[in-house]
This record gives structure tokens, C-alpha cells and sequence, in this order.
């Protein structure tokens, strides 16, 4: 049989990215420096790209929790002092800067892996609120690591034929409806959810 090396190599490298993922507790990275790691940022803050705020939160987890139901959110900053929480539209917002007793997360990094089915509606399509979409896209679950990357981006849609990844900046698009040939799946849902 002839394999192509092309996607031989991006399995490969599909392979090594998810194997580093899971070789880590997301809970147990705290970071002193952005280069250190991704997911937990301490003394730094994602300035900029804010999609809302909350006051009186009394831990970056439930801050982490809250962006979850926000639609938009893919990352906070937690100013620790006086508990508020900054919920973000971009990974790292416009750009991190270093800031005393401010913790921030990209939550792309905490996503459940792999990815449950309490995360995914099968036969579904999240109609609407679009922001882009990629062709060739080998799997549900390759969808939903590239969506970890796009700015706003909670949720997908899958459609089988084309591998066509669409990539939604609302947990449900616009609307949810029935559709053959179609999976979705939130992004950062709830383990138990």
C-alpha cells in the first residue's frame, strides 16, 4: 500500500500533540513566565479582547467556570485581591504582560480529552454564528483541537463529507437542528454535563 507522507507527517504530528497533552494534569500547571507553559499564566495578564467581567468570584476555577457558559469566552484573568474576573475572546487576549496577583488561562489546553460524548450531539448541526470554516479537516475530534486555536471559537460543527470544519463563536451557533451527516461539539463543557 502507498501512504502518502504528507499525511503520515500530520498524523504524526497529531499523534505527538495529543500524547503531550495527556502526558500533563492541566491542574497542576502554574506558570511563572509565558514561555514556561500555556494553560495557567501566574502574575500575569491577558490584557485586552475582553467579552465580559464578573465580580466576587472566589477562585480562577470558578472563574475558568464561569467562561465555559459565556458565550466567547476561551480564556480569563483573575485579579485575585479583589476577586474579579475578566473573561476573554482570544487565548492569550490582545497580548500578555507581566502583573502582580493576576492568574490567567487559555482554556483550549483544559478541554476534556478526549473529548466525551456528554460534548458532542451527534446527527446535529450548530446552525449560524460562523466564524470560519476549514476544508480537510480528518475528524470531529481534529476539529475541536483546531477550534482550541481560533479566537472566540466554543463550539463546531462537522460535517462528514469534505471533512468541513465549522468553527462557531455561540455554544449552539444561532440555533440547533437535526441533520444527517453532521456531529458538533462544545468546546470547554463539563466533565459531568
Amino acid at each position: 500500500a502507498v501512504v502518502s507522507t504528507q499525511s503520515t507527517g500530520l498524523y504524526e504530528m497529531q499523534l505527538l500533540f495529543l500524547t503531550a497533552l495527556l502526558a500533563f494534569s492541566p491542574l497542576a500547571l502554574t506558570c511563572d513566565s509565558p514561555e514556561s507553559c500555556s494553560c495557567y499564566w501566574s502574575n500575569y495578564d491577558f490584557y485586552g479582547s475582553d467579552v465580559g467581567r464578573r465580580n466576587n468570584v472566589a477562585s480562577i476555577e470558578e472563574c475558568i467556570q464561569h467562561c465555559r457558559t459565556t458565550d466567547g469566552c476561551v480564556a480569563v484573568s483573575y485579579v485575585q485581591h479583589w476577586k474579579g474576573c475578566f473573561f476573554k475572546s482570544k487565548v492569550q487576549g490582545d497580548s500578555p504582560g507581566h502583573s502582580s496577583n493576576i492568574q490567567s488561562v487559555s482554556l483550549g489546553c483544559l478541554a476534556p480529552r478526549p473529548l466525551g460524548e456528554h460534548c458532542i450531539q451527534r446527527d446535529h448541526e450548530f446552525a449560524g454564528a460562523d466564524i470560519t470554516t476549514k476544508l480537510g479537516v480528518s475528524s470531529l475530534e481534529m476539529c475541536v483541537e483546531l477550534c482550541t486555536g481560533v479566537p472566540r471559537c466554543v463550539a463546531v460543527s462537522y460535517r462528514h463529507t469534505g471533512g468541513k470544519c465549522y468553527f462557531k463563536k455561540k455554544r449552539r451557533g444561532d440555533y440547533q437542528r437535526e441533520k444527517d451527516g453532521y456531529d458538533s461539539a462544545y468546546i470547554f463543557c463539563n466533565h459531568t454535563a
